[in-house]
C-alpha cells in the first residue's frame, strides 16, 4: 500500500486542513500544464490520488468510530479492506482524468475551488490576527506606560517591538499571499 501521507509531502496522521493544504500546492506545482517537470503527469496523478484517498480515509474513520459498536472487528476490518481497494481504483482513475484535463479545466473542479477557499479563508485569519497582535501590543504597552513610567525601559520597550515585528511580518506574509490569489484569479 502507498504511503499517501508520504506523498503530500506531510506526517502520518495529518488533519484534513493540513491534507488540503498539502494538496493544492503539490498539485499547482505538478499539473501537467503549468509544470516543466518530466514526471510531472505521474506526479499529478498520484498527488490526486493521495488527496482523494485521505479525504475519504478520514471521512471513514469518523464514520467507523460511529458505528455500531457491536460489530466484530473481523467484519469491521473486512470492510475496511474492500473499500480501500475500491477507493484505489477510484481515485486512481478520477487522477488520469485530472491530468488529461487543461489545468484552466482543472482549476474549475470542487477540489481546487475548496483547497482555493481553504486557503484564502487562513490568509485573511493570519491578516487578521497579524493586525491584532500589532496594534494590540501598541496599544497595551501604551496604555501600561501611561499607567506606570516604570514600563519606560529599554526592556520592555524591546520587548514590545519583538512582538510588533512578529505582528508585522504576518500582515506582510498575508499581504504577499491574498495578492498571489488576486493575481492567480486573473
Amino acid at each position: 500500500m502507498r504511503d499517501y501521507y508520504k506523498i503530500l509531502q506531510i506526517p502520518s496522521g495529518s488533519s484534513l486542513n493540513d491534507v488540503k493544504k498539502a494538496y493544492r500546492k503539490l498539485a499547482h506545482l505538478y499539473h501537467p500544464d503549468v509544470s516543466s517537470f518530466h514526471d510531472a503527469r505521474e506526479r499529478f496523478i498520484e498527488i490526486n490520488e493521495a488527496y482523494e484517498y485521505l479525504l475519504n480515509k478520514i471521512e471513514l474513520e469518523e464514520n467507523l468510530n460511529k458505528w455500531n459498536q457491536s460489530e466484530s472487528y473481523e467484519t469491521s476490518q473486512t470492510i475496511i479492506d474492500a473499500w480501500i481497494a475500491a477507493e484505489q481504483a477510484r481515485i486512481r482513475e478520477q487522477a488520469r482524468r485530472y491530468s488529461q484535463m487543461k489545468y484552466s479545466n482543472f482549476k474549475k473542479t470542487e477540489i481546487y475551488k475548496t483547497t482555493i477557499i481553504l486557503n484564502n479563508t487562513l490568509n485573511y485569519f493570519n491578516l487578521l490576527l497579524g493586525l491584532i497582535v500589532l496594534f494590540g501590543s501598541i496599544y497595551g504597552s501604551w496604555s501600561e506606560i501611561k499607567r506606570s513610567p516604570l514600563y519606560l525601559n529599554p526592556s520592555y520597550i524591546f520587548s514590545t517591538l519583538i512582538i510588533c515585528s512578529i505582528g508585522i511580518i504576518m500582515i506582510g506574509y498575508s499581504i504577499v499571499k491574498i495578492k498571489g490569489n488576486f493575481k492567480r484569479k486573473k
